[in-house]
């Protein structure tokens, strides 16, 4: 049974979690220890000396899967406005690792432009993070979940990593057409980081199985570039909801939060 303080706890969510465009928060709107989760709470050292922080929530013992889920967030906010989606999870018998981008949250200090997609650096935080991760699970299964910049930040770590799956909503199939997306949308020019070109054969360089999530109305993300990108592989497939950009935990749901959405996903694994 779901536990009452993740109901409480939706309605912080209930939002667009990625602006597009960097919007990064120091201040962490609730804490694992505040829901009453078991979790661990650490600091990880990058190649470049930079420090992250880290969450650790492991897996209800009674339903355990043996899989740990990396959850890489989009553009905005930090690792605390995704509590919902990882308490909701680890009751699932997954084990969650969230972690803070520099400038995000508590992990160090970072200079940033705001209208900046993204930067190379979060790249080598997200890889440090799953190297720590596969140290901490060995006997486990590890994938990714990514949420649109978190899928760039992703791709771009995968090209030298491994996991054995990635899950993406919001899939960013291409930085210049978000780039140009943005500035039709919001009249809001973005600037992109050295390589973003190489970005389109980096996602279909990507052997392992991914899962999909697209929103019919997201005009960012689009439920087209999605199908693009699950075209590429045998080992990818799509599901689409009805939303728009960053919407599918809240839209698939029929019992609890998120239930269409976690049945996608364990069908999913379960495959692996």
């Amino acid at each position: 049974m779901l536990k009452k303080w993740v109901l409480c706890f939706t309605v912080i969510v209930l939002f667009n979690l990625s602006s597009l465009g960097l919007k990064p928060d120091s201040l962490y709107i609730s804490t694992p220890e505040a829901l009453g989760l078991k979790y661990e709470s650490t600091t990880i050292k990058t190649t470049d000396s930079v420090n992250i922080q880290v969450w650790k929530i492991p897996a209800d013992s009674t339903v355990r899967t043996n899989t740990t889920i990396i959850l890489a967030y989009g553009d905005s906010g930090n690792m605390s406005y995704w509590l919902n989606h990882a308490a909701i999870m680890s009751q699932k018998g997954f084990d969650m690792v969230l972690f803070d981008y520099r400038g995000f949250g508590k992990s160090d200090a970072f200079e940033m432009d705001q209208n900046q997609l993204y930067y190379n650096e979060f790249v080598t935080d997200l890889t440090s993070v799953i190297k720590w991760t596969k140290e901490q699970y060995p006997k486990s299964k590890t994938g990714i979940w990514a949420f649109s910049m978190g899928t760039i930040m992703s791709t771009i770590a995968l090209q030298n990593e491994t996991v054995d799956f990635l899950i993406g909503e919001g899939f960013v199939s291409n930085p210049s057409g978000i780039q140009k997306k943005i500035r039709e949308v919001k009249s809001k020019e973005i600037v992109l980081p050295i390589g973003y070109e190489n970005y389109q054969d980096q996602v279909k360089n990507l052997k392992f199985p991914i899962l999909l999530f697209a929103g019919s109305q997201d005009v960012f993300t689009t439920q087209a570039d999605s199908k693009l990108i699950a075209k590429q592989r045998k080992n990818r497939s799509l599901s689409v909801f009805n939303g728009g950009h960053l919407q599918g935990f809240q839209t698939m749901t029929k019992a609890f939060f998120g239930d269409l959405y976690i049945a996608k996903i364990e069908q999913f694994i379960s495959k692996i």
